[in-house]
């Protein structure tokens, strides 16, 4: 009786562990900007600063963002079978990305929760959210 008892107990708490233990992917988050957005103050440009670090933060804290990056202003751009280059970064409908970030969430509607609570919609931007496909085979 106690054998079956003892393990009925380990069953339970192990069937726990799985329930709680949901399987994360990755994300990614092409966050982008409009190429000709001009603030209303620099007080609000910093007060966007923070609602970012903060965001970044919880993301970290959360253990959410794998990695964040945000590309530096210049860059260039390389098109077509004749490489046509034009020395400035890829601007498609007045936007323009400022960053990339990789995100672990449950699935898409987890990963839109979190790119949701974004600061770059105060400013009329935009993210783009992509599951991850490891191509990488492991």
């Amino acid at each position: 009786m106690k054998k079956i008892i003892l393990s009925t107990i380990l069953l339970i708490a192990c069937l726990g562990c799985f329930a709680q233990n949901k399987t994360k992917s990755q994300f990614l988050f092409i966050i982008r900007f409009k190429s000709d957005f001009k603030p209303s103050s620099q007080d609000v440009v910093q007060a966007n600063i923070k609602r970012w670090q903060q965001y970044m933060g919880n993301l970290a804290q959360s253990g959410s963002l794998v990695a964040g990056y945000r590309p530096a202003d210049d860059g260039l751009t390389i098109s077509g079978t004749g490489k046509s280059l034009t020395s400035t970064p890829y601007v498609a409908n007045n936007e323009l990305v400022s960053s990339v970030l990789i995100i672990n969430a449950i699935d898409m509607d987890d990963a839109k929760t979190i790119a949701d609570k974004c600061p770059v919609f105060e400013f009329g931007g935009s993210i783009e959210v992509r599951p991850m496909l490891n191509t990488a085979g492991k």
